[in-house]
């Protein structure tokens, strides 16, 4: 006879906040901060977000959720630091950062983990990154992720979600890989077309979720109203999950 089971639903966000510089030039986090709290997410990954001793955008955001932030430094900026941050108020019970720099890259390039506790034996291993600019550089970071170093580690006993701002458009060397191993949460919700970021006049999609086989896909979207559009360069993106844990 099999034990109780837990079952969680749970809302997942990915969203580039540009450091809150939005498309209209703006310097504006408030702006970003609206979108999170209507967003209401159980996980957030961003990535471009800056982190100071004082009163940091990563601070900031987590104290207005509330909520515990991860945070992965990727380089410094000011008196500070500029990278990913994941936001959720499920306790963190592991947090570890990989580097996925490539020699002669533009910048550092990271890939932050955090396991986050869902209930008393039930836990959601969040990797959140922001890959590089060249398909060279972008086929070093595949193949580094998609190793037992990181996404096929010994170690991942619980459901996996990856998320992030991936770069890779219009000449995917990511994407095919990923899916051997991963539901694009995006396409298991039965859309195809959901762009966003725009490189020039161009509408792309680079920021994905991706979970692991067994996590129930509920719904995905692009957040595309007109907060959204002026808020960062970027477009949330959001996924409602159903999980279950034996």
């Amino acid at each position: 006879m099999e034990g109780p089971r837990t079952t969680r639903r749970l809302k997942l966000l990915t969203y580039n906040i540009h450091s809150g510089i939005g498309r209209d030039g703006r310097s504006d986090l408030d702006r970003v901060r609206r979108i999170l709290l209507e967003e209401r997410a159980d996980v957030a990954a961003l990535q471009e977000i800056e982190r100071s001793a004082g009163a940091g955008q990563v601070n900031e955001l987590a104290m207005d959720l509330p909520a515990t932030a991860s945070f992965c430094e990727t380089r410094p900026a000011g008196k500070g630091s500029f990278g990913l941050a994941t936001l959720s108020p499920l306790r963190v019970v592991h947090c570890e950062n990989y580097d996925l720099s490539y020699a002669g890259a533009r910048e550092p390039r990271f890939c932050l983990r955090t396991d986050l506790e869902v209930a008393s034996g039930a836990a959601l291993h969040v990797f959140n990154c922001h890959l590089g600019l060249t398909m060279r550089e972008r086929r070093f970071q595949r193949d580094r992720m998609l190793s037992d170093a990181i996404l096929l580690s010994r170690d991942l006993r619980h459901p996996v979600v990856l998320m992030g701002d991936f770069n890779d458009s219009p000449f995917s060397v990511i994407h095919s890989s990923l899916r051997r191993r991963f539901q694009d949460a995006y396409r298991a919700a039965g859309r195809r077309w959901g762009p966003t970021f725009r490189l020039g006049v161009i509408p792309i999609r680079l920021d994905y979720i991706y979970v692991s086989p067994g996590i129930r896909v509920l719904d995905c979207s692009v957040r595309n109203d007109r907060l959204a559009r002026v808020a960062s360069d970027h477009l949330p993106v959001a996924a409602t999950v159903e999980i279950c844990w034996p």
